[in-house]
């Protein structure tokens, strides 16, 4: 048996992308997996070198503190302070497995059965299914070329905004690429304001930035004072997406809030694991950045030369590891994927997706080794004829 909120889940993306990788490998064709955004660097020396010293600390592995180690949340405030020069306290931090499971928690948290989340669209699937667990409405905002992938506040109508307790944004933003500077950001927050709605936003890709250091939500939020949330992740920054640990920042009642269903829910990260990530952000955490970026430059380069050529239209990536690229013609994006995995063997994911706003587009992700990402930059120039004619 299954409950009924089970029934109103879209089928998963990704559970869908793995099968059709799975039936082309049967087949003995070469798969070039640019699909999933699941990084391929591995952690870095300095970083298992730390966890394999607090493994040796028996205190390390029993039950963790419900908001966190203490000395990872110390070394988060300090480099808050280093990066952003503000002083946060202790009850606006929260310790989380990955980020991915405190999105899913927070409606839980902060919004009753019947009140409507407003979620972007295209977006991350699990904005709808924090909702929908917590038997809310999802309403989607669009996000559209022409506004920079940013929801346009006054589309929504006042009889939704009557009924709105928690709006989520995504910047640096899956899938587009896009970013958010702190006009944007102050816009939101004015308008969560206005209509007392908790604005959230999920951060996940905030230090993979090739430009330059991208805006954040929590230092307009806190001027604000509005009710917050702003979600973290270790997993892009050193590359330990299976390590599962992230963070929240926040106002203090959304973070006691979420506390609580976690306290409820789950005993927490892996102390050992909080302990070396916050050996590393105490002293080698921006040679890490560096290195990773370094990579992920060189790739982007190799990426949008392919793409160049091939003639697709797209905007190169300010932030994130995704190109969101527009499909020529009027073919479906699921269709689309289809036939670039069985002409080229190149794994993207359809921008429908990520929702009804994402047809039209595919996403290639930067998360795989540069021969390959090298070997479909080839391969997508030397199809650009055939992809005229589809």
């Amino acid at each position: 048996m299954r409950s009924l909120r089970l029934g109103k889940l879209p089928p998963y993306l990704f559970t869908e992308i793995d099968r059709l990788k799975k039936s082309f490998r049967e087949t003995g064709t070469e798969i070039l997996d640019l699909g999933i955004g699941d990084p391929d660097l591995g952690p870095p020396d300095q970083l298992v070198r730390a966890l394999k010293e607090a493994l040796d600390c028996p205190e390390l592995h029993r039950y963790p503190s419900d908001t966190g180690l203490p000395h990872l949340k110390k070394a988060i405030l300090r480099s808050i302070k280093k990066r952003y020069d503000i002083e946060l306290e202790d009850e606006e931090i929260l310790v989380t497995i990955g980020s991915k499971e405190a999105i899913g928690h927070l409606s839980l948290a902060v919004v009753n059965p019947g009140d409507t989340v407003l979620i972007p669209d295209p977006g991350y699937p699990v904005y709808n299914s924090s909702a929908i667990f917590a038997e809310a409405v999802p309403y989607t905002m669009p996000l559209i070329e022409s506004n920079g992938f940013w929801p346009e506040f006054g589309k929504i109508g006042d009889e939704i905004l009557r009924k709105s307790k928690l709006m989520f944004l995504n910047y640096p933003n899956n899938p587009t690429s896009a970013v958010a500077n702190r006009d944007k950001f102050a816009e939101a927050a004015e308008y969560c304001k206005k209509n007392n709605i908790i604005l959230a936003n999920d951060a996940a890709y905030s230090d993979i930035s090739f430009d330059y250091p991208v805006d954040l939500l929590f230092p307009v939020a806190r001027e604000t004072g509005i009710s917050y949330l702003e979600f973290f992740s270790f997993s892009k920054s050193f590359s330990i997406a299976g390590w599962r640990v992230g963070f929240a920042i926040g106002s203090r009642e959304v973070i006691s809030a979420l506390s609580k269903i976690k306290t409820n829910i789950d005993s927490g990260v892996f102390s050992a694991i909080q302990e070396a990530i916050a050996v590393i952000l105490d002293s080698d955490f921006e040679q890490i950045n560096r290195e990773t970026m370094s990579v992920y430059n060189e790739r982007r380069r190799i990426l949008s030369a392919g793409l160049d050529q091939a003639g697709f239209d797209y905007v190169l990536p300010k932030a994130t590891f995704y190109f969101w690229v527009r499909i020529p013609g009027n073919i479906g994006s699921m269709q689309f994927c289809k036939y670039l995995l069985r002409e080229t063997g190149i794994v993207c994911t359809p921008g429908i997706g990520f929702g009804k706003y994402g047809e039209g587009y595919f996403r290639l992700s930067l998360t795989a080794n540069t021969g390959t990402i090298r070997s479909a930059g080839k391969k997508l120039a030397k199809i650009s004829r055939e992809l005229k004619n589809i």
